[in-house]
């Protein structure tokens, strides 16, 4: 049994509080309520957008700030607007 250290709950809580705030900022920024894989969605097709939210969680890897969104959010693998977005890509996305 593995128990987080302080400062990985420290750490975890404020990833969560910048997540949040920005899917509410990119919510704002489009004028309606989005779900998890619109806004998602917003920073793949997106590369402004992208740069901001890894700005915003303090990530420099857009690799790693994706796999943070997933982490944060696994309900999103299942989209079939995700989906469809990625199967018609012709070029990889990062």
């Amino acid at each position: 049994m593995l128990v987080e250290t302080p400062t990985q709950q420290i750490e975890e809580a404020e990833f969560a509080h910048a997540f949040l705030s920005f899917c509410t900022l990119v919510s704002l920024l489009n004028g309606k309520k989005m779900n998890y894989p619109t806004v998602f969605l917003k920073i793949l097709e997106n590369k402004k957008i992208r740069e901001l939210y890894m700005e915003h969680i303090h990530e420099d890897s857009e690799f790693a700030a994706i796999r943070k969104f997933i982490d944060m959010e696994p309900s999103i693998t299942k989209s079939k607007y995700i989906t469809k977005y990625l199967n018609k890509l012709k070029t990889p996305l990062l």
